[in-house]
């Protein structure tokens, strides 16, 4: 009842018998002293308080943790109860603040945690025992660093000290744990200073977040991005080669040929073109089936392929039409290379189960033309264009007659 009727007074206060034994003890001295009714009520006050004066005067009193509580006390006496009010001094006015706000970061979600001078642990919210997977009873008293199993870096709550003794910040960390229930996580803290009235450090808040769950995402989202950058340069290698022979197909042909002919028009070389068509492919589609043409196919591009200097690209313009790219090659040399692709059989026998008697041999067409002076100077479609447009025609001119 005596501690009921003391919360009328805003000032922590309390009440003794006659022999100094605690009778009342108002809400407002558990939030300063950190101690509730509960604890001190029948406990002599010099075991709670340490020394009160019986009379009105300044007094200088110890909280639950032994910090000092300075302020003014006013006293008076009521049937043999004596009754004892205290008002905070300024320098201590945070007291009141600081055990109301420990009340409020029970409800907030990040772990909060406070250490003294000598990195033990001094409360713990629910938030931290949530996190740390620890309670605050067994906490308490303890060092930081036993909060987790194990700390990537253990300098890391050395590191907050020395920053914040210096008067410097200390936030945006990243610190990886192994919780004591065996889970890695990774926390973003950040420190506040506790300075006492002359400015000298006392301790620290650490306030931490659990970012494990972001870190998660951001690494999926990174493999992610990597599989479609991955596939995205699959998809870009599959448009420009052919897919059944492996030589360019006919956009990075055109690429690689505009390359040539600017190249040409700046340094003065020469640029050939080299275009080739299979003779009696046609009837080896109608006669064995496409997929013996498809063979004759990448027989005829490995033989291309191998003819060719490293300098060259080869590419496929149709169904069996092939083109090559031959940049600062002289006349003699390419006039060599159309003689070697020209010499091609099929590196083995066609069947002659299906053979028809009127099929022709299968062989190959060869025309060589060199760019112009104008074709090498010209935008990309116009030179680029024209030049293919003239090896196809020579192949077309050149085409031996069918059987």
């Amino acid at each position: 009842m005596a501690s009921r009727f003391l919360d009328r007074f805003p000032d922590p206060t309390w009440s003794l018998d006659h022999d100094g034994l605690l009778v009342g003890w108002n809400t407002a001295a558990e939030n300063v002293f950190g101690r509730t009714a509960a604890e001190v009520l029948g406990t002599p006050v010099l075991d709670v308080l340490g020394q009160v004066p019986p009379s009105t005067g300044p007094v200088e009193l110890h909280d639950s943790l032994g910090r000092l509580v300075h302020g003014a006390v006013v006293t008076w006496s009521v049937d043999e109860v004596h009754h004892t009010a205290l008002r905070v001094s300024t320098g201590d006015a945070g007291v009141v603040s600081r055990r109301l706000l420990e009340g409020l970061l029970e409800h907030v979600s990040d772990a909060i945690v406070t250490v003294d001078a000598d990195g033990l642990v001094l409360s713990l919210n629910k938030g931290a025992e949530k996190l740390y997977g620890v309670t605050a009873h067994d906490a308490t008293g303890q060092p930081a660093r036993s909060l987790a199993r194990s700390v990537g870096n253990p300098g890391d709550l050395d590191a907050m000290r020395t920053a914040l003794v210096a008067g410097e910040p200390w936030y945006g960390v990243e610190v990886q744990l192994t919780t004591h229930a065996g889970r890695e996580i990774v926390v973003d803290s950040a420190a506040t200073a506790v300075l006492d009235p002359g400015g000298a450090y006392v301790g620290a808040i650490l306030v931490s977040r659990d970012i494990t769950p972001v870190r998660e995402l951001e690494q999926s989202l990174r493999a992610a991005t990597r599989a479609l950058r991955d596939r995205a340069s699959q998809i870009a290698k599959a448009t420009h080669r052919d897919s059944l022979t492996g030589v360019a197909a006919r956009s990075l042909l055109q690429e690689r040929l505009a390359a040539a002919l600017t190249a040409a028009a700046e340094n003065d070389e020469p640029v050939w073109v080299l275009a080739t068509d299979l003779d009696g492919f046609r009837a080896v589609n109608d006669s064995y089936g496409l997929a013996t043409g498809d063979a004759v196919l990448i027989a005829f591009a490995a033989h291309l392929r191998a003819a060719l200097p490293p300098s060259a690209t080869a590419g496929r313009l149709g169904a069996d039409e092939f083109a090559v790219v031959l940049p600062g090659l002289d006349e003699e040399e390419a006039a060599r290379l159309a003689r070697a692709v020209t010499g091609w059989t099929p590196p083995t026998p066609l069947p002659t189960r299906g053979r028809r008697s009127d099929d022709p041999d299968v062989g190959v067409t060869v025309a060589v033309v060199r760019a112009t002076p104008l074709e090498c100077r010209s935008p990309f479609d116009t030179g680029v264009r024209s030049l293919l447009q003239r090896a196809e025609d020579a192949v077309a001119a050149a085409k031996r007659p069918t059987l």
